[in-house]
């Protein structure tokens, strides 16, 4: 097992390396994730998606969503609520596992009250994720998501 040092070391090193080519819609580096990452935080779900495994898991607290498109439809739908920015501060690939450091910003524009999430009209929260991709043929195959209690300037 290794161990979290060792896992913290590499966030901290790993940097940034070229994107895929047009219509290469994997993970295999940083740029990779980041075009990823842009495409969501463009509501652009028909190309987020293409990153997606036929067979992607998402889970996230108690939500837990079992396709492509069905996770479309959760962002499409609670992006009518609530503003969603995600940067990566951190990335570290091994493998077929990539492991992100997120800070994420949601604004309430509405009252959002479904699938477990609540988030009042008019209010900010500010979060930092830690994510893991695992990956399959280096598409998103299974995405699992903690929270972190500090702030995302401790990985600044």
């Amino acid at each position: 097992m290794r161990s979290f040092a060792a896992f913290a070391a590499i966030l901290c090193l790993a940097g940034p390396a070229a994107a895929q080519t047009e219509g290469d819609y994997t993970i295999r580096s940083r740029a990779d994730l980041q075009a990823y990452v842009d495409a969501f935080n463009g509501h652009d779900y028909a190309t987020q998606i293409k990153y997606y495994a036929p067979d992607v898991a998402y889970d996230v607290g108690t939500l837990q969503i079992r396709s492509p498109q069905d996770i479309a439809d959760f962002y499409d739908d609670f992006h009518d609520y609530v503003d969603e920015h995600v940067e990566i501060a951190r990335f570290a690939m091994t493998g077929d596992t990539a492991a992100v450091v997120l800070p994420t910003r949601f604004e309430a524009r509405e009252t959002y009250d479904k699938n477990g999430l609540t988030y009042e009209a008019g209010s900010v929260r500010e979060i930092v994720s830690f994510a893991f991709y695992d990956l399959k043929d280096g598409k998103i195959w299974r995405i699992r998501i903690a929270r972190y209690a500090g702030d995302a300037s401790d990985f600044e």
